[in-house]
This record gives C-alpha cells, sequence and structure tokens, in this order.
C-alpha cells in the first residue's frame, strides 16, 4: 500500500502553525492578549516552546500572524455571504450581515487581541490598510455617501456589541441591521 501524496493539510487536519494560532487564539480568549506567551502557546497546543518558536519567533510575530488571520477571516465571512454575480448593493449588504452576524465566529479573537493591537504601530498598520482597502471594495457599486454611512454605522454597531455597550435590545438591533441591509440594496443618494 503506498502513502499519500497529499500533504496532511489538505486533506483537512490542520498544519501545525494553524494549530499554534488556534491554541494563541483561546490563551488570548480565556486569558486576554496580554498572557500571550510563546510558553502560553506552547502549552495550549501541547508542544515545546521550540516548535513554536520554529513558525513564530517572537510574541511580536505570533500577534502579527494573529492580526493576519482576523482580517482574512474578515474577507471571507463577507465572501461566503456574497452571491455568485452581486448586483450593486449586496457587496455592501454582504459586508453589513458579515460585520453584525460574526459568521466565522472571529469577534471574541478580535475584541480580545484590540487592546494589545491598538497600542503597537506595527500591528496597527495592516488593521489600518485593511479599513483603508475596505470601504473602496464594499461600495463600488453604491454612492461614496451612502456606503461610508453604512460603513460607520455597521463598525459603531460592531463596537458596541464587542465591548458589550450596546443600548439597544435585541428587537431594536434586529431593526437597525434590517435598515442597514436596506440602505445597502436601495443604491441611489442618500436620502
Amino acid at each position: 500500500m503506498t502513502q499519500s501524496a497529499t500533504p496532511a493539510a489538505a486533506r483537512g487536519r490542520p498544519s501545525s502553525r494553524e494549530a499554534m494560532l488556534d491554541a494563541a487564539e483561546a490563551v488570548v480568549v480565556t486569558q486576554g492578549a496580554v498572557r500571550l506567551t510563546l510558553d502560553a502557546v506552547a502549552r495550549q497546543a501541547k508542544l515545546s516552546k521550540g516548535g513554536v518558536m520554529y513558525h513564530f519567533p517572537s510574541k511580536e510575530a505570533l500577534l502579527q500572524a494573529l492580526v493576519t488571520r482576523a482580517i482574512e477571516r474578515s474577507h471571507a465571512a463577507r465572501e461566503t455571504l456574497l452571491p455568485a454575480a452581486p448586483q450593486p448593493g449586496q457587496v455592501l449588504q454582504a459586508y453589513v450581515r458579515a460585520s453584525v452576524g460574526d459568521p466565522l465566529g472571529n469577534d471574541r479573537v478580535s475584541g480580545a487581541l484590540l487592546s494589545v493591537v491598538a497600542s503597537d504601530p506595527k500591528l496597527m498598520a495592516p488593521v489600518r490598510e485593511f479599513f483603508r482597502k475596505r470601504l473602496p471594495a464594499i461600495g463600488k457599486d453604491v454612492p461614496f455617501e451612502r456606503a461610508a454611512l453604512i460603513h460607520l454605522a455597521t463598525e459603531g454597531l460592531w463596537l458596541m456589541d464587542l465591548f458589550k455597550l450596546s443600548p439597544f435590545t435585541k428587537a431594536q438591533r434586529a431593526k437597525i441591521v434590517r435598515l442597514l441591509g436596506e440602505l445597502a440594496a436601495a443604491g441611489g443618494a442618500v436620502p
């Protein structure tokens, strides 16, 4: 019997790097980003510290990988909600649904990372780039003002939810989300 030439990661098993990132996320979510260390990741992943350091030579490298992963998941969440051939406003609608619905479960990690990332200019650089590119990408087929207002309202709602500061009931939040979706689909100038 011959062994498969397909790498383990391609068959569905996570790579050791991905397993380490999963372990890092678990540490960040359960203990906070300030407690993220290479030792903590090694313990969580049941690996040696040297094994972790092979992929992530420093805590900063690990944090950069976590930020990159969160950004990639944000893109993926929106993509999963897009129809095959989006009509005007549907990319913006998908962004709203992905941002307020957290279909890939990225919010817990993002919230836990936020305090550490916000204080480090190197870690904020890819986040700034992500936001710089996002509005043009999600609003390319609707007027700028409409896309900008929907983006600002969605991000505000997301942050309020993330920090558990929202004054809205579930019913009120659902109305807001519905209105944002309707505004995204409406096109045209802002009323």
